[in-house]
């Protein structure tokens, strides 16, 4: 499946001067293709808007938290929607939105989410991403939400400082929404790392512990033993540093 339209009432600088929102005429709309899409634009055009209105819906891998806030409304508008389309899927893909499902003049399958949000003087009001055939829709559910997550990588203006290893790395970011990396819980890579982190314990219990223990009774009558943390797929992956022809990038 792939994102192949997103449609955009009353966000940021796509609006309208009518009071109120009229579905049949989005203030954007944008059709993607299959494949890899660019969109160009001058400073300030809109372009990070695009980006945010689809992480709102369809949210990320990584941990950080994005919200609608006051600025996301159009010219004070009380109300904003962003909406997006998937189109061809596999039947594999489709399983996990049979309740949410259209279906186009071709028969072919299709899916709507879209996130509605609405303000009064005083707070945003709180809303849900929803999908479906018609304009309400239904909730999704925690599983389908999940399996819409994307990859989102900030713009990387230093090569060298944002590759390294570290905390949600941008290679662990890019891999982990990889479909080899799908499940995180019982990874060949994890499986290997543990029995590597068991023969380490076992170095350091064997050859280490003798000594420390040596002190350890001297004060406290007590004896040591090592342990390592189980490893985690995220944490393996944002050890990695990238390489190309024996050169740091």
């Amino acid at each position: 499946m792939y994102l192949s339209h997103l449609k955009l009432w009353n966000f940021r600088k796509f609006g309208s001067k009518s009071e109120e929102i009229d579905l049949s005429e989005p203030s954007l709309v944008i059709n993607f293709h299959k494949g890899v899409n660019l969109i160009i634009g001058e400073n300030d055009s809109g372009k990070s808007a695009i980006i945010d209105a689809i992480r709102l819906v369809l949210k990320t891998h990584s941990v950080e938290w994005i919200k609608i806030t006051e600025d996301d409304f159009y010219n004070n508008s009380r109300r904003l929607r962003i909406e997006l389309t998937f189109e061809d899927f596999t039947d594999e893909e489709a399983k996990h939105f049979i309740e949410w499902l259209g279906w186009d003049e071709n028969k072919n399958p299709y899916l709507k989410v879209f996130l509605d949000v609405k303000r009064t003087e005083k707070r945003i009001l709180t809303s849900e991403v929803r999908a479906g055939i018609d304009d309400i829709g239904s909730q999704l559910s925690a599983e389908a939400r999940e399996y819409l997550k994307v990859t989102y990588l900030k713009p990387l203006r230093d090569a060298e400082a944002e590759l390294v290893p570290r905390k949600n790395s941008r290679l662990s970011q890019i891999f982990i929404g990889h479909e080899l990396f799908k499940d995180e819980d019982d990874h060949e890579i994890v499986n290997k790392v543990k029995l590597t982190n068991e023969e380490i314990k076992k170095y350091f219990n064997n050859e280490v512990k003798s000594i420390i223990d040596k002190f350890l009774k001297d004060f406290m009558d007590k004896e040591s033993t090592f342990e390592i943390a189980d490893p985690s797929l995220r944490k393996i992956l944002e050890s990695l540093h990238l390489k190309i022809d024996g050169e740091k990038i």
